[in-house]
């Protein structure tokens, strides 16, 4: 007859494995679905709990940013690379008074062309690359933005990130605004500080709706790479909070 133990001893040794093998519990224990009104190939989805966000306990701020990931399979990119620069990111935000609210996590298919992004082949009249137009456009209605994508390289421009921001609210909004597009040699290329994260450089512009800034001393959204921190200075943070994205934190 079988031991009815062995069942619960063996489910213990393999989660006893899994933990020195440094998994992340919440990761091993993740659940994704289909990502509801997407036509992307493969597209599946789900709510980062704020445990995930914030493992050392959620804050209590009083502004508010949603916002989506998006993962390729096919890349160097994972769910706990992902999960990652999220949590990076959201220590960042904290800096100027922003939690993250609801994160989506969604991983998908992508097409090789769709894996390495040409900035130089872009659109005469927007200027945006084929893929990021594609892309973009079957994002689902109601996704939280910002929407960053984690793709495999981005070439054609010496960024190895990029990301699209409206100027102003004149016209109709395109369905690449408000979204980042980022190669994975910028999640691991040594910065000024491990706190540092790509994810929440591409989000900055996004909220603050401006470029890079020249200083003597490193920050988020520093002209030049090798001085690129988790910092933020204080016209940015002030940018951030006023941004149309953020909303305040009931």
């Amino acid at each position: 007859m079988r031991d009815p133990r062995l069942g619960g001893g063996l489910l213990a040794l393999i989660v006893g494995v899994w933990w020195l093998a440094g998994a992340d519990p919440a990761s091993a224990a993740s659940r994704f679905a289909e990502w509801a009104g997407s036509d992307l190939p493969g597209a599946e989805y789900r709510p980062l709990g704020r445990d995930e966000i914030y493992p050392q306990g959620p804050p209590t701020l009083s502004k508010r940013l949603n916002a989506t990931v998006v993962y390729g399979r096919e890349t160097a990119w994972t769910e706990a690379r992902a999960l990652r620069q999220v949590r990076r990111t959201a220590a960042i935000l904290a800096s100027c008074g922003i939690e993250f609210g609801g994160v989506d996590l969604v991983r998908l298919r992508l097409e090789p062309s769709q894996r390495r992004l040409d900035a130089s082949a872009a659109d005469a009249a927007s200027g945006v690359p084929t893929a990021v137009a594609e892309l973009a456009a079957r994002i689902p209605r109601g996704a939280h933005y910002p929407v960053a994508f984690l793709i495999g390289r981005v070439t054609g421009t010496e960024s190895l990130a990029i990301s699209y921001r409206a100027v102003d609210d004149s016209g109709p909004p395109e369905p690449y605004f408000d979204t980042a597009w980022i190669g994975y040699r910028a999640h691991w290329l040594p910065r000024r500080d491990d706190a540092y994260s790509a994810l929440a450089h591409e989000f900055g512009h996004l909220l603050c709706r401006c470029g890079h800034t020249a200083s003597a001393t490193s920050h988020l959204l520093h002209t030049a790479r090798n001085f690129l921190s988790s910092e933020v200075l204080p016209v940015h943070c002030n940018a951030f909070v006023a941004s149309p994205l953020v909303t305040v934190n009931d």
